[in-house]
């Protein structure tokens, strides 16, 4: 979804079409899932992205994707379960898998 990575991530944290995001979100997200759990771990213990592997090798696609997940990631513009089902769904179109820690 071209949608996902759109937003422009704004100085002080937030993204720009977060709120949209939240609406176009898939249910499995909205649920418990590998994905969102993994990014519920990120945000509350941080951690290491040597280990990710990227969908795709475009060096710049990987920063605007990252740029964007960290984006969402320190909004306080939405509800926090909302920013943990889009966070999943943007590692699931950035990862191959979720990575073993």
């Amino acid at each position: 979804m071209k949608e996902l990575f759109e937003g422009k991530a704004g100085m002080l944290g937030g993204l720009s079409n977060e709120e949209q995001l939240v609406k176009l979100c898939p249910a499995q997200f909205k649920q418990e899932n590998k994905w969102s759990k993994y990014a519920s771990e990120l945000f509350f213990s941080g951690g290491n992205k040597k280990n990710w592997q990227w969908k795709t090798s475009d060096k710049e696609e990987q920063k605007k994707q990252f740029a964007c997940f960290r984006g969402l990631l320190s909004t306080w513009g939405i509800k926090h379960e909302h920013k943990e089902a889009v966070a999943g769904w943007m590692l699931s179109e950035m990862l191959t898998d979720v990575p073993v820690s």
